[in-house]
């Protein structure tokens, strides 16, 4: 996992879009080949993306099963080497977020496993 890799993860309104935006965020905090990427940035651009993607292996990190984030970058011309569905992995360990304001003790929880099983899919790029 040596090469530049853009996380562009969810930004829904709900408990899980804040889960997906803190951890992606927290990894490209701790990470120095990992870049967070907005979304919003993607669907406001007409016909481009930011230079942030350039040079980048992108991986989408969907919150539930619509993947408005795949779905953008791709309307946008943009290849995403891998997509990883938060919601999946929070039913498959039992977390619950619940609160889409701010992290509360499950939130925290799922943002640590979503973090960790992040990492772990990025080896394999």
């Amino acid at each position: 996992m040596s090469e530049k890799i853009a996380l562009v993860s969810c930004s829904g309104l709900s408990p899980l879009g804040l889960v997906v935006r803190a951890a992606t965020v927290e990894l490209a905090l701790d990470e120095d080949n990992i870049v967070a990427a907005c979304i919003t940035e993607y669907s406001a651009q007409p016909n481009q993306c930011s230079p942030i993607l350039n040079d980048a292996n992108v991986v989408s990190i969907s919150g539930c099963e619509d993947d408005c984030t795949s779905v953008i970058l791709e309307e946008k011309g943009i290849d995403v080497v891998k997509n990883i569905p938060a919601e999946k992995i929070v039913k498959e360990f039992d977390l619950n977020p619940n609160d889409a304001a701010r992290l509360d003790e499950d939130g925290e929880l799922a943002v640590k496993k979503l973090k960790e099983v992040i990492l772990k899919e990025l080896k394999d790029l």
